[in-house]
């Protein structure tokens, strides 16, 4: 789908926007989850399990999960408040290109969805130690999940870049397109225009292709496949329960809860701790080997499979965020601890590899090598 008009696309993303800037304070700021056992109960806020990873030495991944799971979805509705609500007003907020591009930058990392399902994991996992005791936070952040969702699939760029350029009082769009003219697409706000090395509407560098993005991709996947080695022998967290327990790695984990009677949450661990990513380390390797060799083999069927694997790559990040959260919350002395192991910044690592690896891989190389050969047949 190359266009879809949404109607009344700023006024309702606005009001999104600004519902879910207020559901953000609401789940910052009052408890989250609270964990019960007997006469002791403990609670945490959103921000426990970032922090929790910071006091037991591992502070490089509990940043990545404070960032993802707080910041970044925050920055990401801030920024666009401040572009919607001034245009609405009648005037264009100054660096509204700048503020753009960074809420473009960032979306791909709010993983807000990823968070809600670690957290219904960790519930789960959590019922044989204590009664959970849900809170204000979570209802919140359960709503801001849907509404931020919403408020993403009811925003139009092109309404809102139509706008900016009808108060600036000058059209930055394409007249005239003559036969043989190369057209360059801006990846942040989908202009077109014919030359420059700049978006003349939002400021964006744009190019014809990603300079080197076959081997800058192959560096990414060579770098996540030895940060997955450690990832699955070393262990990711060690749950202790009255004294006794032992560190799990991920494959170790999975078994137990296959052994505990929890078949659908050790196969939700299962499919984002192991088949994600090695699925994904193996779909860019074939695809970056296919552009390579110049294969002209159903190049649509290969830019079908680039979407899937850039679309659940994030969904590896569950297990980061289990982590987080079990060491947030479980920590009753000797009635139960939860300790995270050096596994989890592995995988971590390996995960934001993977990821930046299919953010930088160009998939229009599938067409041009496609079309190169088939040129060079005819």
């Amino acid at each position: 789908m190359l266009y879809r008009n949404i109607p009344d696309s700023l006024n309702r993303s606005l009001a999104l926007y600004l519902a879910a800037l207020m559901l953000w304070a609401i789940a910052n700021v009052y408890p989250f989850l609270g964990l019960k056992v007997g006469e002791i109960y403990q609670e945490n806020l959103l921000l426990a399990g970032g922090w929790a990873l910071y006091e037991y030495g591992m502070g490089e991944l509990g940043l990545v999960v404070f960032l993802t799971s707080i910041v970044f979805p925050l920055v990401t509705i801030l920024g666009m408040i401040y572009l919607l609500l001034p245009v609405k007003a009648g005037f264009v907020p100054p660096g509204a290109g700048r503020v753009f591009q960074l809420v473009r930058m960032l979306e791909p990392w709010s993983l807000i969805s990823v968070f809600m399902l670690g957290t219904l994991i960790s519930i789960v996992k959590l019922q044989d130690l204590a009664t959970v005791v849900p809170g204000l936070s979570l209802i919140a952040f359960s709503f801001l999940l849907i509404v931020y969702a919403m408020a993403r699939s009811s925003f139009d760029s092109e309404t809102l870049w139509l706008r900016i350029e009808h108060l600036r009082g000058h059209d930055h769009g394409l007249t005239s397109v003559d036969q043989g003219d190369l057209i360059l697409h801006c990846h942040i706000c989908d202009g077109l225009q014919l030359s420059g090395h700049d978006c003349r509407r939002c400021g964006a560098p744009i190019h014809h292709r990603i300079e080197n993005s076959v081997q800058q991709t192959w560096a990414l996947l060579v770098s996540a496949a030895l940060m997955l080695i450690p990832a699955n022998l070393y262990p990711v967290m060690t749950v202790k329960k009255l004294g006794q327990g032992q560190p799990d790695t991920i494959i170790t984990g999975i078994i137990h809860l296959m052994e505990a009677g929890l078949y659908g949450l050790g196969l939700i661990v299962l499919f984002a701790g192991i088949i994600v990513p090695f699925a994904k380390l193996a779909s860019l390797s074939y695809l970056l080997y296919s552009v390579q060799t110049h294969s002209t083999w159903k190049p649509r069927d290969r830019t079908l499979l680039y979407r899937v694997t850039e679309a659940i790559g994030s969904w590896s990040m569950v297990d980061v965020f289990l982590v987080g959260l079990l060491a947030g919350l479980v920590s009753l002395g000797l009635l139960a601890n939860v300790t995270p192991g050096i596994g989890a910044s592995f995988f971590g690592a390996a995960v934001i590899l993977t990821m930046l690896a299919a953010n930088q891989f160009d998939p229009r190389l599938i067409w041009d090598r496609a079309h190169r050969n088939l040129a060079v047949e005819l």
